[in-house]
């Protein structure tokens, strides 16, 4: 598995995020929660068989705010894998 994470391609164009991950699926939202941006980190597959990350971001991210909500999520990530190893 390679490590390289990308935020590009080759000539800027933007698809509907269904038809991009049509083949994933996720928890729904709230039904009084209206989404206003998204950021994707996708595990990709190449032609060749190597696996890479990739993210991409429905709009231009406010990144303050996009730093503190990842930040967030690698506490919580931690604190699970914390508490698994803790458990064997």
């Amino acid at each position: 598995m390679t490590s390289g994470v990308s935020d590009t391609n080759n000539d800027g164009t933007r698809v509907d995020v269904g038809s991009e991950l049509s083949e994933m699926t996720m928890v729904p939202l709230g039904a009084d929660e209206t989404p206003i941006f998204a950021f994707f980190l996708i595990k990709t597959r190449g032609g060749d068989g190597d696996e890479s990350w990739s993210f991409r971001t429905s709009s231009a991210p406010n990144l303050e705010e996009l730093l503190g909500a990842l930040q967030v999520q690698v506490d919580l990530l931690k604190s699970k894998l914390v508490a698994a190893w803790d458990a064997e």
